[in-house]
This record gives C-alpha cells, structure tokens and sequence, in this order.
C-alpha cells in the first residue's frame, strides 16, 4: 500500500510540473513555438502515467484499448466523412497521424473517461447518474478545449463554425464509454485519474483566459 501511495505521489508531481510548464510555455509566444509540436507528447505521457497509477493495469489497459478503438474509429469516420462531429480536419501539431487523424486522439478519449468516471465516483450518491454526468464532463472539456485546440492549429473547422452536432456525437460517444466502464465494472476512483482530468481542464481553461 505505501508502495503503491509512494508511486501514485510520484506520478501526481511529474503531472503537475509537466502541465505546469505547459501552461507556462503556452503562454509566452517565444516558448510556445518550442511546445507546440510536441504538444502531442504530452499526452501520451499522461496516458502512461495513468497506466502506471491503475491499480488493474490489465483491466485499465483493455478499457483504454477498448475507448481507443471506438473514439479513433469515430474520429476517422468525422474526418473523412463529416457524419460524425462535422467537417473538420486535424493540423500538424499533435504528433503522427493514421488515416488524418493523431494516433493520440484515440488515447485522449480513454484518458478523459476513466479521469471523469473517477472524478464522479467520488461522490457516491450520484453512482446511478454516473455515466450521464461523467459525460457531461468530457463534454466540458471539449467545450473548452476548442477555442484553444483551433488557436494552436491542433485541429480546424470548415467555415471557422464549430457545429452543435460535433457537441452531439462528442456527448453520445463520452456516454457510451462511461456505460462500457460502468457495465463492465472498470471504473476506479483514482487520484491520479482525478488529477489529470483537473488539470487538462485547468491547462484549457487557463489558455482560454489569456488568449
């Protein structure tokens, strides 16, 4: 257990020094040159850091895998088609893409849900509405995200119109992973989840301010 506490605290500092120099780096323009394209990185050391804290890392990696196939998938049907979420197209910033979309979009819906899932979790009188409002929380996060995401050329919409449908099929596909979670019995109340659904909350939101 002190191990694993000793692990968990380790992982939510270099979390929070990571985010923390990002915010930093984003907001001075001479900085935020050198961040951009390895904006991407980010993200997948989050998703590592996540894994690592897991206490099933297993069962933590057959959810991420599971909500990686099913966000990736319906990213390349929105960018090829424009059914799902609208016309839009990914830029060059968020690392290798497969099929115009970056491999580490697919990890990032993983991430959001398991970090919202644990952020609601911890209040157990809303278990039953749990896949709803842990939902509506990735919701908010794509929310805000966009102003910042279109700014930093990580994707962009045609006409510069982000569409309610995108808001739509974000809502319906952040549901269907948090029922997958709840039916399938993978959800964790995890600090470490919970910390870093805070703090890419925190990361947009602060970028959205200075802007």
């Amino acid at each position: 257990m002190g191990k694993t506490l000793s692990k968990n605290l380790l992982i939510m500092m270099v979390l929070i020094i990571l985010y923390g120099v990002g915010i930093v780096g984003f907001c001075i323009p001479e900085l935020k040159e050198i961040m951009l394209p390895i904006s991407g990185t980010i993200l997948y050391l989050t998703t590592i850091g996540v894994v690592l804290s897991s206490r099933d890392i297993l069962k933590n990696l057959l959810f991420l895998f599971i909500a990686f196939c099913i966000g990736f998938s319906a990213e390349v049907i929105g960018v090829k088609t424009g059914i799902l979420f609208g016309d839009y197209s990914y830029g060059s910033n968020l690392g290798y893409k497969f099929s115009g979309v970056p491999i580490v979009i697919g990890l990032l819906w993983g991430v959001l849900a398991v970090g919202s899932a644990s952020c609601v979790a911890q209040f157990p009188i809303l278990k039953k509405q749990a896949p709803f409002l842990a939902a509506l929380l990735m919701l908010g996060i794509d929310y805000i995200m966009e102003p910042v995401a279109i700014a930093c050329d990580f994707w962009s919409w045609e006409g510069a119109t982000i569409p309610l449908w995108n808001y739509i099929c974000w809502f319906g596909i952040a549901f269907i992973l948090q029922v997958i979670l709840k039916r399938g019995k993978l959800t964790e109340l995890n600090k470490v989840f919970s910390l870093v659904f805070i703090l890419i909350a925190l990361f947009f939101s602060l970028l959205n301010l200075h802007s």
